[in-house]
């Protein structure tokens, strides 16, 4: 047996919320790689690997009963910050500066959590969510960019407590699904870790792998193939390896 690595990269800057990743934020996610057979079957087992995914997918769930508008204290006290930070030239641009002032107190906030690391993913996908619905249009210079970045992360704080009361009703539910989903694919189309972290698995891969090319995320795609007298067993697909038992690469 041969291992097999292709490398993909592009030259765009990273974003967050990728659609076809399940809306999964990728800014402080790298090592990204697609998995396949046995590897797959070792990582689908990892203990706290769907914590992001989960997070990202129950946020909407969650917003059904966490819907609190933004305190009046915290946007008054960021955007004032804010409009400092323009006066004196920095360039505050909402989709950059607005996960930023999220999650400030993220790390402060987890340690003394059950599951330090189901907070911060709980902590991230509320921020990430809250943001790109507050910054996806804005029309103005610096100020009115503070504005829209001060209600997006001063939202999430309004929402924050809910959210992860919510989410730790349904995390484990979440989990257990993805993890399903992780071992039916492992003898397919593999599943995509990104940071050891699982992102995405089956066909819908492929798709995800695209769009994080487009956005100039850097994949590795390994396969485990057969090297023998009719050629390598395996196919080579959009640009990634996906196992094809008796196939042969062109």
């Amino acid at each position: 047996m041969a291992s097999l690595a292709v490398g993909l990269s592009a030259a765009l800057p990273a974003r967050a919320g990728i659609e076809e990743c399940g809306n999964i934020r990728f800014d402080e996610l790298s090592g990204c790689e697609v998995r396949v057979s046995a590897e797959c079957d070792a990582s689908c087992s990892e203990l706290g690997i769907y914590e992001t995914a989960c997070a990202t997918k129950l946020v909407p769930v969650c917003k059904t009963e966490c819907s609190l508008s933004a305190e009046a204290t915290c946007t008054d006290s960021c955007t004032t910050q804010c409009q400092t930070d323009c006066d004196r030239g920095v360039n505050v641009i909402c989709s950059h500066n607005c996960f930023v002032e999220c999650t400030t107190e993220r790390d402060a906030e987890c340690a003394a959590a059950a599951d330090a690391g189901r907070c911060s993913a709980t902590w991230d996908a509320n921020c990430d969510s809250e943001c790109d619905a507050q910054c996806v249009t804005v029309d103005g210079g610096c100020y009115q960019h503070c504005i829209e970045c001060c209600g997006g992360s001063c939202t999430a704080d309004a929402n924050m407590d809910c959210q992860t009361t919510c989410q730790d009703e349904i995390f484990e539910d979440c989990e257990h699904e993805f993890r399903a989903n992780c071992d039916a694919s492992c003898s397919a189309d593999g599943a995509l870790f990104c940071g050891g972290k699982y992102i995405i698995s089956g066909s819908q891969v492929p798709a995800c792998v695209k769009a994080l090319l487009a956005q100039g995320i850097s994949v590795e795609a390994k396969a485990e193939v057969s090297i023998g007298p009719d050629g390598v067993t395996g196919d080579l697909s959009a640009g990634m390896c996906a196992v094809s038992p008796g196939s042969k690469a062109p």
